[in-house]
């Protein structure tokens, strides 16, 4: 089952007010779980899995570049 592109730009819009911010394939892969039965809680566990690793490497990235620098 697939989400109108109006329901999808509808989500960005929303997401976007309430200050998420992400690349608007986010919100389609999202979308595409929850057609394909993928309950929220797993979503939502997924996600903070990704942001996590995401913030980690970056200050593992940005630490990198700092000692680079000296």
């Amino acid at each position: 089952m697939a989400f109108p592109q109006s329901h999808q730009q509808e989500l960005i819009e929303l997401a976007e007010i309430t200050g998420i911010s992400a690349v608007p394939g986010v919100f389609r892969i999202i979308l595409e779980l929850l057609a394909l039965q993928v309950s929220p809680e797993d979503i939502y566990i997924l996600l903070k899995q990704i942001s996590t690793r995401s913030s980690s490497q970056q200050t593992i990235n940005e630490g990198a570049h700092i000692s680079t620098e000296k």
